[in-house]
């Protein structure tokens, strides 16, 4: 087994003379042989191995595997780094936390001692249960391509060489090797997916076809090759139709309209996964189904709720995948002559007479200014807020016009809509929306001695 094991490494170079390789050895049956047979190539390529173990305490046999693994290392001559898992709840999403404890530790291993690559034992029958477990959630096809057998990870590599390997060939070589491993009793349990699928799907599969397990590494690797393929299409279009923003994505709709549904369904799945499945977010195919029928409505502006408070937001040929915003209560600023207000961190106004300007702060001097020259007789203390439902303002002594249909004539999108400022007179008629529109009431008569003049600078 050593020659073909090392024959496929070489081959596959998997490494080079003195190359610094870490070990993820936990003691069971598959890492045992991995170390046994890395020691023996370390030994003809002048390797310079390490093991890496996690001690999850999760048992208590677990203690003395530990020990067991650091004094073979010791008496080897091999580098030994361990860590124990001591999360104070165990009990919610342990596999995935716990998986993702052991390849925080790997990594770091790896970057403090300048290990290159990371092996771990995984093999064809964990290639299986992977494939399996994920056609019976449900996912992507881009996650069916399995357990890759080497990848980037940790500043170097994650590569897996036992692939080629069923369980059974390990088991046979570790017991006409006379290998000492660990046991783990929780692999006996099917209170775990994997476990149910180990043991009870698996098996039967094998004996219906022997050649199941090759049967998956094909499968898994037409699905990495037509994934590629999807890929070389739908990334150049992904960089030009998405742009990250300050609260999430923006997303350009205008072409992706037109596109087939196969074109739209795969960038959508490369969207979610670049994108929110990165912050741990979990996206459905029904978030995907929901997101194309939202795309192909004529509704202007839909909206559509994912998880953990994101939502995808579509306003007219522009789309936005960020956070839903929750109402903080009613913003109010008031404004007299001579005086000027920050309304957010990107946003200024101030309210000067002829006779005297307003000194304006150094850090908007460069910000995209709008001004309004009002009438003397508009009354103080101005009132700035956002728009409520209802609001009208006066665009002619005859006419008056909703605001939110101000906005729809103009093609606003919702989220700028909410954004925009409403400036009201002390007698609570809007004067001013800036940007968009300004009331008659605002403009000055010829008879009127002293003219005010609205500043408004925003850093866009």
């Amino acid at each position: 087994m050593f020659q073909e094991f090392y024959s496929h490494c070489r081959r596959s170079e998997y490494w080079k003379q003195d190359q610094r390789i870490l070990l993820a050895i936990s003691g069971g049956i598959d890492s045992m042989v991995l170390l046994n047979l890395m020691q023996t190539a370390a030994q003809k390529d002048q390797l310079k191995v390490a093991v890496a173990h996690i001690d999850h305490q999760l048992r208590k046999e677990s203690v003395q595997e530990a020990a067991y693994l650091k004094d073979y290392c010791q008496e080897q001559g091999i580098p030994y780094y361990s860590k124990k898992w001591t999360a104070l709840d165990k009990e919610k999403n342990t596999e995935a936390r716990a998986r993702k404890f052991r390849y925080d530790f790997f990594a770091e291993i790896m970057e403090k001692k300048n290990y290159t690559t990371l092996f771990t034992a995984h093999h064809n029958d964990d290639q299986a249960e992977t494939v399996l477990m994920k056609l019976t959630r449900g996912s992507a096809l881009s996650n069916l391509v399995g357990i890759r057998s080497r990848q980037p990870f940790g500043g170097g590599e994650l590569i897996r060489p036992f692939l080629i390997f069923s369980k059974e060939q390990l088991e046979q070589f570790a017991r006409k090797s006379e290998i000492v491993y660990f046991e783990d009793s929780s692999n006996q349990s099917d209170a775990y997916m994997r476990n149910r699928i180990r043991h009870q799907v698996v098996p039967v599969l094998k004996k219906e076809n022997q050649q199941f397990l090759q049967h998956i590494t094909n499968f898994s690797e037409q699905i990495e090759l037509a994934n590629e393929l999807i890929l070389s299409v739908i990334n150049p279009k992904y960089d030009r139709w998405v742009e990250e923003i300050a609260e999430g994505w923006k997303i350009q709709l205008s072409e992706l309209e037109k596109e087939k549904e196969s074109i739209q369904t795969f960038f959508l799945v490369t969207l979610f996964q670049r994108t929110l499945v990165q912050k741990g977010v979990t996206v459905s195919q029904v978030h995907i189904q929901q997101f194309l029928s939202l795309l192909n409505q004529a509704a202007p502006q839909k909206s559509l709720d994912i998880e953990q408070g994101w939502q995808v937001i579509k306003e007219y040929d522009v789309a936005y995948l960020k956070k839903e915003q929750f109402d903080q209560g009613e913003l109010l600023f008031y404004l007299k002559e001579n005086e000027q207000v920050f309304l957010s961190e990107k946003e200024w106004i101030g309210l000067e007479t002829a006779e005297k300007k307003i000194e304006l702060p150094e850090t908007i001097k460069n910000w995209e200014e709008y001004s309004l020259i009002i009438s003397d007789q508009v009354s103080l203390p101005l009132t700035i807020r956002h728009r409520k439902n209802g609001d009208r303002i006066s665009l002619t002594p005859d006419l008056t016009k909703r605001l939110n249909r101000l906005f729809i004539d103009q093609k606003i999108p919702n989220h700028i809509r909410e954004q925009a400022w409403i400036i009201l007179s002390g007698e609570g008629n809007i004067i001013w929306v800036p940007k968009f529109a300004n009331s008659y009431l605002s403009i000055p008569k010829e008879t009127d001695k002293i003219h005010y003049r609205l500043l408004y600078k925003i850093n866009e």
